[in-house]
């Protein structure tokens, strides 16, 4: 499948979807140490990851659906559909990039015959996957700009309705922008007359207007899933930023008005950056770990999704096997893995009423004993990474600072 993923868009890694000839191709044209990159990239590291994810997942998964709680925060149909889509996708994803670099599957007749006329076909499942988390994220992040910046709107458009109009919305739009794999491509059989048997090669159609609504549709899905994404998720958390600290100054503004008198004899104390009221100590440290938080989460997504682009663009400058594009196309594969594993990690980090679900999840699930347990572990994580949740960012935000996502 030389051709393919020669002028694959965001996806998938050099070699993940190689028949036999092109295996032979490679290996005349690539060095053991590109083999061995390629090789420990999508057998070890890839199918690690996604176990990790699924599994994080689907404990996500539970969380949402067994706890009534849970099923009131307000962007819970985004967030379970979030951890659906980045479910399935790691399993799609995985069945097509990790079979075609295990050698005795590629030298099976029967696996290239299975696997060459379903490739194109899980190739769209899973682009429709990612590119749904991508639109998803931003759906739940639009959603609550409006509840934080434009409150007296949010209880008419920020509905349940409208946030799964927005999920069927996602779906639709992410698999017709999937389709161009499997109306451009072929399967074409051919026949090896050193082994004398039969292999298949995936390549694309010779039609001048099938290659330009390929390439269409390959420059659509680079700036519409990859750039845009970014772009607007960053300039939606600058704005959430600038309104919480107004929100939090003008809470401590009230609060200093309250307390007058208090104030004023704090003023006689030496400034050591602190003031003497624990409460409002602490309210400060809350500001600064919200503010660090968001900006965490729009880096999270710069590190993850940025390499897509780039890598992309590789495959433009470069040869389908040098060893540069090789090697950024492998990391960049990893990182959209780690984009779609990390969400459950990110929940327990910003979010204290998160990790009390996941305790009563863990406790219903395997009963107490393991629950003592695992409650000391996420203790000790919550301590080591965030005071305790503002009270502005509990009603307001609560599981809205997770970012996923993005991947074309």
């Amino acid at each position: 499948m030389e051709s393919l993923l020669a002028e694959e868009d965001d996806l998938f890694l050099v070699g993940s979807s190689w028949t036999v000839c092109d295996m032979k191709t490679h290996n005349e044209s690539s060095t053991e140490t590109e083999a061995q990159i390629v090789w420990w990239t999508n057998v070890v590291s890839l199918p690690i990851i996604a176990l990790v994810g699924i599994a994080c997942n689907l404990l996500n998964i539970i969380i949402l659906t067994n706890n009534k709680a849970a099923r009131r925060i307000p962007s819970w149909n985004l967030l379970l559909a979030l951890a659906v889509c980045d479910s399935m996708f790691l399993v799609f994803a995985t069945l097509e990039v990790t079979p075609t670099s295990i050698q005795f599957l590629v030298e099976s007749s029967v696996f290239n015959a299975i696997h060459s006329y379903t490739a194109v076909y899980i190739r769209t499942i899973a682009s429709t996957l990612y590119k749904a988390s991508v639109l998803i994220v931003v759906s739940f992040n639009v959603e609550r700009y409006i509840c934080v910046c434009y409150p007296l709107t949010s209880h008419r458009l920020c509905t349940t309705r409208n946030s799964r109009r927005a999920i069927l919305i996602s779906f639709v739009i992410s698999f017709l922008c999937s389709l161009q794999w499997p109306i451009v491509y072929e399967t074409t059989q051919c026949w090896d007359n050193d082994q004398d048997r039969y292999f298949y090669m995936i390549t694309m159609s010779e039609d001048p207007t099938l290659q330009m609504y390929y390439r269409f549709m390959d420059y659509l899905s680079l700036i519409g899933f990859n750039m845009c994404p970014i772009v607007l998720l960053s300039a939606l958390n600058i704005r959430l930023i600038i309104t919480l600290r107004k929100v939090v100054d003008r809470d401590l503004v009230r609060r200093g008005l309250q307390n007058g008198e208090a104030d004023r004899r704090e003023s006689l104390i030496p400034d050591s950056g602190l003031t003497q009221d624990p409460e409002a100590n602490m309210r400060q440290g809350q500001k600064f770990n919200a503010n660090a938080m968001l900006f965490a989460v729009v880096i999270l997504l710069f590190i993850c999704v940025g390499p897509q682009a780039p890598a992309r663009l590789l495959y433009e400058c470069y040869d389908h096997y040098d060893t540069t594009a090789i090697i950024y196309q492998c990391i960049s594969q990893q990182m959209v893995f780690l984009n779609a594993a990390l969400n459950f990690c990110v929940y327990c980090l910003v979010s204290r009423r998160y990790r009390s679900l996941l305790k009563q999840s863990v406790k219903k699930l395997f009963g107490e004993a393991l629950n003592q347990r695992f409650s000391l572990i996420l203790n000790v994580w919550s301590k080591s990474s965030s005071t305790p949740a503002a009270t502005v960012l509990d009603d307001q935000l609560k599981y809205d600072l997770i970012y996923q996502n993005s991947y074309t």
